[in-house]
């Protein structure tokens, strides 16, 4: 079973939503379309930065805030339980990283047998501190450990936690013995880089054309004809043929707007070849290591091998793309082999440093091991621009297109992908650090979860994000609609394509009439031919409870046995456990289902073909990108006053909505929710309609409780 349970808040609040004028009126106090003097456009972008920063420095507070208070509050159990802390670890090996940085690897005492990839919140790329173990009696303060080590994950597996130590620990690092615990904390690195982003547009003094279009202050080229391609992919359809024809013409800026399911990935791949074909170099970035991961495993074997690269750590690239790494392929190439050589060296001195008792002994060989990493990153900086200017595709995060790796290296196309996650400010990093580029092409929807925002304040300025603003400012002509989608059944994306998407999207033929029956080791009965139920739990018999030990999160114990029931009936009619996927929007409830799940895999079917993958309990943040053929959604709220917290969010809703394939469950208070929202109202009236509906008996519920505890 995997179990995740992130949410983009740390507090339960709807994220408003706000149409193209007031989009514009918040971004920048300019009319569209008119050219402006360079003065006004340096206005422009001063004006632009200034609400910018001043929002980042707020987030940064209340970000450092929750993450220090919970720290200091909350004992290191706990924290480990929220996915924050991992304890009882052993320093079991000192090496060397890309740049001659210190690598401490960690593995659990011997006395722990837990697996500590299972620990869902600490993951590659996280800023951590390293401790000793506090006793159990223990105050702990801001200042309560000194030697606290601060570093970057490298890997998290079964056994072993690499972590990327900062230079200026290293000292501290080496004296780390003990019982050791790693807790995660801000990512103060990422503000920082947005922060020197904003300065330096905030400075521009001749801004390029491509940066005036993003400002909004000068319109992209008008396209009125375009030629025709020859397309790679042959299994394209009309609309993403449009999109990638309008990416690669004259305008400078064009958004494929790709709804769940319409292929957008694929869509984005083709444009890259084109682009690639043309022998232009592409700068192709994500929010996250996960978006760009995706597009850089389905590059692969489309993009020659030494033109494709991926600039971050190897240990957060997908096993079967890490021979892309500029640090795998420094250790490979020619211009990388003597730098290869003075990483042996520096790697001889930290084994020399780990045999050492001394204490004078270890800080004699850390000064020897400074002065090679000085040598070390002058002829590495020298190798990587080699390596770099032969490749036609790079691959980074946002974060990382504004590493010195990539400066001084042109591009003539910038890629953002899944831009509606991403602040704006990130979304700034290459185009400031790249001004050479001509075109911007942005992918994402507009109409799913929007970028973590920790204050809610900052929801007016940061969670608005380029893309609005860009449509905003230039108008529906920069963007192409996906309008295929080849996830789900027709009944299942009905309602999101009406409520979300102006009713454009259509469903494939290869997947509209599609339900659990169709697959071959389902049972094919009148339960596995529905393709949508909603189980209506009005009446006051399924009460939501606030949960106190989860920051207050809602939680439903009987709504979470109707989960039950649901997942015990679909693997009565042969349905694996890979198959379904549970979706609920609180921390609590997700974790309620989550042992529920475990204990009756353990107890019940323990061995069934599937259940080695598990049936995935989510939050709906965690599930965004992902689809399943079962779909269980747990909307726990059930008061009399129409009180629906989270669910007021209706991109929120829309990703729950549209991860199934063939069969969507329903489980909430329809009652309550059609007093929540005009959303809600409107999509309890459409399941009445279009949906199987169910009343569920307490007492069966109760029944099937004592049978499964």
């Amino acid at each position: 079973m995997r179990l995740s349970m992130t949410n983009r808040s740390g507090k339960e609040k709807g994220i408003g939503h706000f149409g193209p004028n007031k989009i514009l009126n918040t971004t920048h106090p300019i009319k569209v379309g008119v050219s402006l003097t360079r003065m006004d456009t340096n206005d422009v972008a001063a004006k632009l930065t200034k609400r910018f920063k001043q929002a980042l420095t707020k987030e940064r507070e209340e970000d450092i805030a929750q993450t220090q208070a919970q720290i200091l509050a909350l004992p290191p159990r706990t924290l480990a339980r929220r996915g924050l802390a991992i304890l009882n670890l052993n320093v079991s090996n000192i090496r060397s990283a890309m740049g001659g940085t210190m690598v401490l690897e960690l593995e659990p005492d011997n006395a722990i047998t837990s697996e500590i990839d299972k620990i869902v919140g600490i993951r590659t790329g996280d800023i951590v501190a390293i401790e000793k173990m506090p006793s159990t009696t223990e105050k702990r303060t801001k200042q309560a450990n000194s030697a606290r080590v601060e570093g970057v994950i490298l890997r998290v597996t079964a056994s072993t936690i690499s972590v990327s130590i900062e230079d200026q620990f290293g000292d501290k690092a080496l004296a780390l013995d003990g019982r050791l615990w790693v807790v995660k904390l801000v990512n103060a690195v990422t503000y920082t880089r947005m922060d020197e982003t904003l300065e330096k547009l905030s400075k521009l003094v001749a801004p390029t054309r491509l940066q005036k279009i993003v400002m909004g202050t000068v319109k992209p080229t008008s396209v009125n004809s375009i030629d025709p391609l020859e397309f790679f992919d042959v299994g394209l359809n009309e609309s993403q043929k449009e999109a990638i024809a309008f990416a690669l013409s004259d305008s400078e800026v064009s958004i494929v707007h790709g709804p769940p399911g319409t292929g957008k990935t694929y869509t984005v791949i083709e444009i890259i070849r084109q682009l690639v074909k043309k022998g232009e170099r592409v700068l192709v970035c994500g929010p996250s290591n996960i978006s760009v991961d995706t597009i850089l495993e389905r590059l692969d074997s489309l993009v020659q091998s030494d033109k494709l690269l991926r600039v971050g750590h190897p240990a957060r690239m997908l096993a079967s793309t890490q021979r892309h790494s500029l640090d795998l392929i420094l250790r490979t190439s020619e211009p990388g082999q003597i730098v290869r050589d003075i990483r042996h060296e520096i790697d001889d001195n930290f084994s020399k440093i780990k045999k050492t008792r001394s204490g004078r002994e270890k800080s004699a060989i850390y000064q020897d091991i400074k002065q090679l990493r000085k040598e070390y990153r002058l002829r590495e900086k020298k190798a990587l621009s080699q390596v770099l200017n032969s490749g036609l595709v790079v691959v980074c995060t946002l974060h990382g297109a504004g590493s010195t790796f990539l400066s001084g290296i042109e591009f003539n196309t910038i890629i953002i992908d899944e831009v509606s996650q991403s602040l704006e400010p990130q979304c700034w990093i290459p185009i400031i650090a790249h001004p050479e580029a001509k075109k911007l092409v942005i992918a994402g929807d507009n109409k799913q979860l929007p970028p973590t925002i920790k204050a809610s304040f900052n929801e007016r300025v940061l969670g608005t994000t380029l893309f609005d603003r860009l449509v905003a400012a230039h108008g529906d002509k920069i963007k192409r609609l996906l309008n295929v989608q080849y996830r789900m059944n027709d009944i299942i994306m009905q309602y999101p394509s009406e409520a979300m998407y102006g009713g454009q999207l259509i469903a494939a033929d290869s997947v509209k009439d599609r339900v659990m029956a169709d697959l071959e080791y389902v049972k094919a009965s009148e339960e596995t031919k529905i393709k949508a139920l909603w189980i209506d739990t009005q009446g006051g018999d399924f009460p939501e409870t606030e949960d106190a030990d989860d920051n207050g999160s809602k939680s439903n114990d009987l709504e979470a046995w109707l989960v039950m029931q649901q997942i015990t009936m679909l693997v009565d009619q042969g349905i694996r456990l890979s198959d379904i996927g549970v979706i609920s929007p609180y921390n609590a409830q997700v974790s309620t289902i989550a042992k529920r799940v475990e204990a009756y895999v353990e107890k019940s079917i323990k061995g069934v073909v599937g259940v080695e993958d598990g049936i995935e309990v989510s939050s709906v943040d965690g599930f965004q990108g992902r689809e399943k053929n079962a779909i269980i959604i747990s909307l726990v709220r059930s008061n009399d006053v129409g009180e629906v917290g989270f669910l007021k969010d209706d991109r929120r809703l829309n990703v729950a909505m549209t991860r199934p394939r063939r069969y969507l469950c329903v489980i909430g208070d329809m009652e309550t929710l059609s007093r929540g929202s005009k959303f809600l109202k409107n999509w309890t009236d459409w399941a009445s309609e279009h949906a199987e509906i169910q009343y569920p008996d307490v007492g069966d519920v109760l029944e099937l409780a004592m049978r499964l505890s």
